[in-house]
């Protein structure tokens, strides 16, 4: 019985791949709405349900006050009501004007019956946000560096048959499908729910499930490294000898004496099980997370579970196609310059 081959039809899984990273990246930016903590901004959580009406009260509210370029929207924090303010503001006179103006608007409408209602007020200061926006860019330029530079060091023995360069490569590739997965489901999300922002808890998530996937992808990868060993022959007598994994490493290979397809589908096999059953386990404690946590634990699980579907597909129908094809390409191109 022919056994199911992955690397046979690359070009089809790594176009699907495509489409989806368009169609997440379009989906995401089009409805992207980054919450206060990456804008100017104010946050009133109350102790009530903060509706439609509410937003449309506070909003008549600071345009009859000739506030100019502000967006108002409601939110939910921990299973509370919220009245998200995008707004720069000049000075602290202007955030307690404002402050004041809005909770009179809601004690108007009838939103909360008295000012205890309020439970919290965050302002976000410029200083803020430039701290998260550099930290968090900081902390993916740097994991990326790391990454690529452990990838070159950990295959280097391999540049003559699959350069490290070309898998560091494609591991950056596959991080990039692995971070866009999941951009549809919040495009979607913020397209239907106001209360849906672009928050750290989403960076957070981002930066965990990043060290998930490409941990999945360095096995694949190890996997092929052990396997090309294994695979790795000369001819003697017209019979096919099988090199030790000593003298492979040390003999310099001048060709690519084996199937290159048949080493890459072994490899995925061999780990395709490993991996769902890694993920299935990681989801089962990211719905248990889902369902009994709160608002911010439900939007972490629910980000991280799309990342983890994400990282175990492309690991095993991106990166490694990627690689093989790539590898492809490069080989025959070394070939014909030689």
């Amino acid at each position: 019985m022919k056994q199911f081959s992955i690397i046979s039809k690359a070009w089809v899984r790594l176009s699907l791949a495509a489409a989806i990273v368009a169609l997440s990246r379009w989906l995401f930016f089009s409805n992207m709405r980054p919450s206060i903590q990456f804008t100017w901004g104010m946050e009133i959580v109350v102790d009530a349900e903060v509706n439609g009406d509410s937003v449309d009260a506070v909003t008549t509210a600071l345009d009859n006050a000739w506030y100019k370029d502000f967006s108002v929207s409601n939110g939910n924090k921990d299973g509370y009501g919220s009245i998200l303010l995008q707004q720069r503001f000049s000075g602290n006179e202007q955030v307690s004007s404002i402050t004041n103006l809005i909770q009179d608007t809601l004690l108007a409408n009838n939103t909360i019956s008295s000012k205890d209602e309020i439970l919290e007020l965050s302002v976000i200061w410029p200083s803020i946000w430039d701290y998260i926006t550099k930290t968090a860019k900081q902390a993916l330029i740097r994991w990326t560096i790391l990454m690529a530079v452990y990838i070159l060091f950990a295959f280097s023995w391999m540049r003559k048959v699959i350069s490290p360069l070309l898998l560091a490569v494609v591991t950056i590739i596959t991080m990039i499908f692995d971070v866009s997965f999941a951009w549809w489901v919040y495009g979607f999300l913020m397209s239907i729910n106001p209360a849906i922002q672009v928050d750290t808890i989403f960076i957070i998530a981002l930066l965990t499930v990043m060290g998930y996937s490409i941990n999945d992808t360095i096995v694949i990868f190890d996997r092929i490294r052990e396997n090309t060993l294994s695979y790795l022959w000369t001819e003697d007598e017209d019979e096919l000898v099988v090199k030790s994994k000593k003298k492979a490493k040390k003999e310099k290979i001048e060709k690519l004496p084996f199937d290159r397809a048949e080493v890459f589908d072994r490899s995925l096999r061999q780990t395709m099980r490993r991996s769902l059953a890694t993920s299935i386990s990681t989801l089962l404690v990211v719905w248990a997370m889902y369902v009994f946590g709160t608002w911010i634990l439900k939007m972490f699980a629910l980000t991280l579970g799309m990342w983890v579907i994400a990282g175990t597909f492309s690991s095993i129908f991106v990166a490694a196609p990627l690689a093989y094809l790539l590898s492809g390409v490069l080989w025959s191109w070394s070939s014909s310059t030689d």
